[in-house]
């Protein structure tokens, strides 16, 4: 199994859709998605929206990475927002009430609308 985490953006009008190609988000790669998200952010593209549907498993780095991109983006007066969600990670955001302070779409065209 890859251990690569892959981190692609694509633009949709006004949001940038983050791609997280990978299977774990969690110590190993949460400040490599932070940076990203902040780059992203810097360079004028604050409604960024992540793509969680590759992401099996998740760990409290993972909900620090939700509430960093969250912050970076309220702060730069964007918006922030996932989609996605496998069972695993939707069942820890919705345990941690992280649904309640970010929104969660069920797929992008939910989300980029």
């Amino acid at each position: 199994m890859s251990t690569e985490t892959k981190i692609l953006s694509r633009d949709s009008g006004d949001k940038t859709i983050v791609d997280i190609e990978a299977q774990n988000v969690d110590f190993r790669n949460c400040e490599a998605i932070k940076s990203s998200v902040a780059g992203f952010v810097s360079q004028g593209q604050k409604n960024i929206i992540l793509n969680l549907s590759k992401v099996s498993f998740m760990d409290s780095s993972g909900l620090s990475v939700m509430l960093f991109c969250k912050r970076v983006c309220d702060e730069a007066g964007g918006t922030f927002g996932a989609f996605g969600l496998q069972n695993y990670v939707n069942n820890l955001v919705n345990l941690t009430n992280l649904n309640k302070t970010i929104p969660i779409y069920d797929n992008e065209s939910d989300a980029i609308s």
